[in-house]
């Protein structure tokens, strides 16, 4: 099965703005006119489904290219981040009650802040350590790496945020 039959009337990218994708593909919450000041970029409420990563990293590719008038090419790590939190969710957390997680995006300036809520972990064995020959594993690694920093949080309502950092630099200006 691909992994779009999931959600098989979404496309693999979204051809419109931010607000068209939300508007046909996610719920807001809050979006407000007043986002120039700083603070709430948007976010989108996706089923819990390996076909949610796409359309997440898309959205933020979008919505942050589109916020900071930015070449979107120049956007791979914070692409790369967001699917590295998302996959993780999927992999080692329950979705949120009504079976969906949620992805929402802040600014301060040009520090961008992406997270990934669901329903909180799963109670899972414990992992062993580190094995440079794995095949999974390496996501913490690479949002090491890339994010300007990173962390998790529950929720008063049970949930549970992972959300990284990650600075829009003024050389991703388009030309």
């Amino acid at each position: 099965m691909d992994a779009r039959d999931a959600w098989p009337d979404l496309p693999a990218f979204s051809s419109g703005s931010p607000f068209e994708f939300l508007s046909r593909y996610g719920r807001t919450a809050g979006w407000s006119d007043a986002v120039a000041s700083g603070g709430f970029l948007g976010e989108i409420v996706l089923a819990a489904t390996p076909a949610a990563v796409r359309p997440a990293r898309s959205y933020v590719r979008e919505l942050v290219g589109e916020y900071f008038a930015t070449d979107r090419s120049r956007l791979g790590d914070l692409e790369l981040l967001t699917s590295e939190a998302m996959t993780n969710s999927l992999m080692h957390a329950k979705p949120r009650r009504d079976g969906t997680l949620m992805l929402s995006a802040l600014h301060i300036d040009r520090l961008v802040r992406v997270g990934v809520t669901d329903g909180g972990s799963r109670h899972e064995e414990p992992r062993a350590a580190d094995d440079p020959h794995a095949v999974n594993g390496w996501g913490l690694h690479l949002i090491e790496a890339l994010a300007t920093g990173y962390g998790t949080h529950r929720n008063l309502d049970g949930t549970a945020t992972f959300w990284f950092g990650a600075v829009i630099s003024e050389r991703w200006k388009a030309p």
